[in-house]
């Protein structure tokens, strides 16, 4: 029997991950193969590289850049400027 069950890719988690990061390669070319996955680095999408490095927990050759703010990351502050628009003559 195949054991295909394995091989079946969860599409929503993916566009889930897809949202919340981005996903760059460390490689720029050749190919990887992992439990019956093949990438090949030159033209990997942005789903691939998720499942590469979600799924198959491939961190070593791929980086996550996360898009989305949590609670822990802090807020970016605004500059606030010292010049006043009045002025008197």
């Amino acid at each position: 029997m195949c054991d295909c069950g394995k091989n079946i890719v969860d599409l929503s988690h993916l566009k889930i991950y897809i949202i919340m990061a981005e996903y760059k390669s460390k490689l720029s070319s050749g190919k990887t193969f992992k439990d019956g996955f093949v990438i090949k680095w030159a033209t990997a999408t942005q789903k691939e590289l998720a499942y590469a490095y979600e799924d198959l927990g491939m961190t070593t050759l791929v980086t996550k850049v996360s898009t989305t703010k949590t609670k822990d990351e802090p807020k970016k502050t605004k500059k606030k400027s010292s010049e006043t628009s009045d002025t008197k003559e």
